[in-house]
């Protein structure tokens, strides 16, 4: 459990310096820790990915970071995570293919890599056409500016400003880094979940269990998740499991502990971001 916790901090941090690349902001990482240590409790606390609203809140209040930044910085890391996790996935299902037929080998193998593929090309095209759509995006912005509506004239205006935001990046070290860091926060959280597993002592293989969590992970980007996250965590990894092998019950046991040992990390972690953050106001 120390080691686990110790791990999970390693992990917040990760995440830190990643938001940290990806907003470029000129901050002190430990002084944006506490930021992100409440986002990730209240994001395994809260339903429907509305912790999320924790990060805008707080890096806007905090470090005068516009709302429409946060939130295209949320969703390059949601499309940077989605992406990453395709390819596991891939690789995973493409290793454990004696193991699917049918429908299931069409939506777990082929399926994500041509989606994944679909991703990349869709980013591609948004960095290399970044000119004309900048030229789109003003035109419509002209055009918008006739609406006597207001609410919809807000609402179009900062879904443009976000679009924005995302064609703001570039492929240069900055970009390069930001893929650097989501790497690394990735195999983070991935280790210390299949080391916390394995010392369960749980005897599944270790393939198997980067799947079901690799899984779960795609699963939770969708906004579903439910009050503590229960059920939509334990679903989407037993069925992964049992899937390929494992037996329901193990399965299942699994998924809980891991579940209640994630959620007991995350108190401590958003105590010290809510008594960091009150220093920070004082």
């Amino acid at each position: 459990m120390l080691v686990g916790f110790i791990l999970y901090c390693i992990f917040i941090l990760s995440k830190t310096l990643r938001f940290r690349q990806l907003l470029a902001i000129d901050r002190s990482t430990f002084k944006l820790l506490p930021i992100f240590a409440l986002h990730t409790f209240w994001g395994n606390v809260l339903p429907f990915r509305s912790g999320d609203l924790s990060y805008i809140f707080l890096m806007k209040s905090q470090e005068q970071v516009a709302g429409t930044k946060s939130l295209a910085s949320l969703m390059l890391a949601s499309i940077i995570d989605l992406t990453l996790l395709i390819g596991l996935i891939s690789i995973t299902s493409l290793l454990l293919r004696s193991n699917l037929a049918g429908l299931s080998y069409f939506g777990l193998l082929v399926l994500p890599i041509l989606f994944g593929i679909s991703i990349l090309g869709l980013m591609g095209s948004a960095l290399f056409a970044r000119k004309k759509l900048n030229c789109l995006i003003n035109t419509f912005e002209n055009w918008v500016q006739n609406f006597t509506f207001r609410p919809i004239q807000w609402i179009i205006a900062k879904v443009l400003a976000i679009i924005k935001e995302l064609l703001s990046t570039s492929l240069d070290r900055h970009f390069l880094l930001t893929w650097v860091y989501s790497i690394i926060s990735m195999t983070i959280r991935l280790g210390f979940q299949i080391y916390l597993i394995v010392e369960m002592g749980v005897e599944i293989p270790i393939i198997n269990l980067i799947f079901a969590l690799v899984f779960t992970n795609i699963f939770n980007l969708l906004p579903i998740q439910s009050i503590g996250n229960f059920g939509t965590i334990e679903a989407p990894f037993s069925w992964a499991l049992i899937h390929f092998g494992t037996t329901k019950e193990v399965a299942l046991v699994t998924a809980f502990s891991l579940h209640i040992i994630i959620l007991a990390y995350c108190l401590p972690i958003g105590l010290y971001g809510l008594i960091s953050r009150r220093r920070t106001k004082a």
